[in-house]
């Protein structure tokens, strides 16, 4: 009768002794069992080909049209992080999900693409997963990025156009606006995500969220 081959990454490591680095063990663990291995951020200046990634969007690039050889392309880029970070460019149709605003700040993201030169270049839209994690009114901390989602309870002088509050099922919290148009754009009661905002203390030392440029805003979505 024939030796059942380890499966989960306890019994690789068990099978090997030290034998095996944890890197390796991870690599037969997703090979035994079909998975593809996700491949670190710091190891793709050393890859070449096809790889899996996941980081968090840190910065993310305008898409720009190009003319190359008398066809018309885009391109957009962002930078991924997670051990290190990475820029990950993508390629006509995939620059799509950056214009349309699916790619932002915050954000984490699973991708399949192709590794060149230290860079990840992905062209089917259909190649990335998208996660945004929201955080809680009541669990938001000071000097960090965040997500944040809930319902508009409040708006601030119009003559300043730049406040309102919003609300979860957790608590309230002031939000200040750095576009204006945001603004006239929300009415009490209306649904509203902010994402990649900034938390900080106000002047009397309760929290507030400031939305900058570096933000994005989607009400009633």
């Amino acid at each position: 009768m024939s030796e059942r081959l380890p499966k989960t990454l306890e019994e690789i490591r068990e099978h090997f002794g030290g034998l095996i680095d944890d890197e390796t063990a991870e690599l037969l663990e997703a090979y035994i069992n079909g998975k593809e291995p996700v491949v670190r951020l710091s190891e793709i200046a050393s890859k070449k080909g096809k790889v899996l990634i996941e980081g968090l969007v840190v910065r993310v690039f305008p898409v720009r049209y190009f003319s190359r050889e008398g066809r018309e392309g885009k391109v957009g880029s962002i930078y991924l992080k997670d051990d290190c970070v990475v820029r990950v460019n993508f390629w006509n149709d995939a620059a799509t999900i950056i214009e349309t605003g699916d790619v932002v700040e915050g954000a984490k993201l699973r991708l399949r693409g192709y590794s060149r030169d230290g860079e990840v270049h992905v062209n089917d839209p259909s190649d990335v997963e998208i996660e945004i994690e929201y955080c809680r009114i009541s669990e938001l901390k000071p000097e960090v990025r965040t997500n944040l989602r809930g319902w508009v309870s409040g708006i601030g002088d119009p003559e300043e156009a730049s406040e309102i509050s919003v609300s979860d099922e957790s608590g309230r919290i002031r939000v200040l606006l750095e576009n204006r148009e945001i603004y006239f754009k929300v009415d009490i009661g209306d649904y509203i995500e902010i994402l990649n905002c900034s938390v900080r203390r106000g002047e009397g030392g309760d929290l507030e969220v400031y939305a900058d440029r570096n933000s994005r805003v989607r009400v009633g979505e």
